[in-house]
């Protein structure tokens, strides 16, 4: 059974679809995202993966391994 969850990240440093590129390829080498939505004017990152598999800290930490800074986490 898989536990849907949904997050939304305030992430520093996108400035160009390139940049959003690099964060979406490091979040689904972890294999647990089902949708990845990036704004990179508005800098947000909304990800749904299963919970069950990951945890936000995974995510934060890949997002962090490409460059970019996580400002802020909110768990819907």
């Amino acid at each position: 059974m898989s536990m849907n969850k949904k997050v939304t990240m305030q992430v520093n440093g996108m400035h160009c679809g390139g940049c959003a590129s690099k964060i979406k390829k490091s979040i689904e080498e972890l294999g647990v995202e089902q949708q990845t939505d990036i704004d990179v004017a508005s800098g947000s990152v909304k990800i749904q993966f299963d919970g069950t598999k990951a945890t936000v800290a995974d995510l934060k930490s890949k997002i962090a391994a490409v460059g970019f800074q996580v400002e802020s986490v909110n768990l819907e």
